[in-house]
């Protein structure tokens, strides 16, 4: 399994430990090898080329059954293509997982037609090719013919049992890169307006990404002291705020299947999000959460302060949001798929 060190920032190095920490050794043993690690362009140049030198070393003492390469757009996509022609050079079965949340964007409007090429051609090289929603799964099927691409979730951790919110204050939270693909500002626009039906609500906002700017903006508003930037957090950090929140908030513009969604849903929290990538195949309007359009403030704002008041609405989507999430992402369930993926291809010569 080729990918970013556990220890990265992001949604696949996520995937990737939630995979690895449940994986069950007696049906496939599983060797994760670092294909990029946080720091200096220096630094990443080097874990690609030690990466690089250990997959030869690999494909040449161990011949793996399945090599399975998370991928996303731009730069990871050309150090990923790398290590698809070394699997392909030693004839080995190739399982590309598609997470960016922005491929489309990379394809259609920043690449040339020479580029386009390169891109179909690698994605063309694998036996399979995974993707997280029918909407990837749609797009996908444009470039890469070889076979139709293959829908499976991201997986996440449900915690048992689910907490008890009975006495959570008013606590709004978002988890991500802050910035505008995540429709942060969109979210601080909308936050006096909540403030003005809602004035004891609190609005917790983790990740990092445009920390400053946001920081720089709450500091001239009079309502910034109900905004409590988090950083980015991980572990017990995240499990407090996950505990402790009372909605969760993504308005995005641009999406995967994002992780703090499924996490959110996981623990029990109504969500209100955007039909981007595979958020409609996770938040089920009305149901076990509320779908806006992106950018549409006036909406976000009718949509958090119903949930705000309203607790047996609250109650009632998260209940059906952690339904869903332990039925469809449940880490153990995503497992089960990728292991009968992995055993369909060895059937194949």
């Amino acid at each position: 399994m080729l990918g970013p060190s556990l220890k990265v920032r992001g949604g696949i190095s996520t995937i990737e430990r939630f995979l690895l920490e449940n994986w069950p050794a007696e049906r496939y043993e599983v060797q994760h090898i670092e294909t990029l690690e946080d720091g200096t362009k220096a630094t990443k140049l080097l874990i690609a080329i030690r990466a690089f030198i250990r997959v030869i070393g690999v494909m040449l003492v161990y011949r793996p059954d399945v090599v399975h390469i998370h991928f996303a757009s731009r730069a990871s996509f050309f150090r990923k293509s790398a290590f698809v022609l070394i699997s392909s050079a030693f004839r080995r079965k190739i399982v590309l997982h598609a997470n960016g949340a922005e491929f489309h964007l990379f394809y259609e409007e920043e690449s040339g037609s020479l580029q386009k090429r390169y891109i179909r051609y690698i994605l063309n090289k694998a036996d399979c090719l995974l993707v997280v929603s029918r909407q990837w799964q749609e797009f996908y099927s444009r470039i890469y013919t070889r076979r139709q691409p293959v829908v499976v979730p991201n997986p996440v951790y449900c915690p048992i049992p689910c907490p008890d919110r009975s006495t959570t204050r008013p606590i709004v939270l978002t988890l991500g890169r802050l910035g505008h693909r995540k429709g942060t500002y969109d979210l601080l626009k909308a936050i006096p307006l909540v403030l003005k039906h809602q004035p004891e609500a609190e609005f917790w906002l983790g990740g990092d990404g445009d920390v400053n700017r946001v920081r720089d903006i709450l500091d001239r508003e009079t309502w910034g002291n109900r905004v409590k930037l988090l950083g980015w957090v991980t572990g017990r950090q995240k499990e407090e705020a996950l505990i402790h929140a009372s909605v969760f908030v993504l308005p995005s513009y641009n999406e995967g299947q994002p992780l703090a969604v499924l996490e959110a849903m996981a623990y029990g929290l109504p969500v209100v999000s955007t039909p981007i990538g595979g958020i409609p195949e996770a938040i089920t309007d009305g149901e076990t959460g509320f779908l806006i359009r992106p950018g549409d403030v006036e909406a976000l704002v009718h949509r958090i302060t119903l949930l705000l008041q309203n607790r047996s609405l609250r109650k009632q989507m998260g209940a059906k949001a952690r339904e869903k999430a332990l039925n469809q992402f449940d880490v153990r369930s995503v497992i089960r798929r990728l292991l009968g993926i992995y055993d369909e291809l060895l059937k194949q010569p």
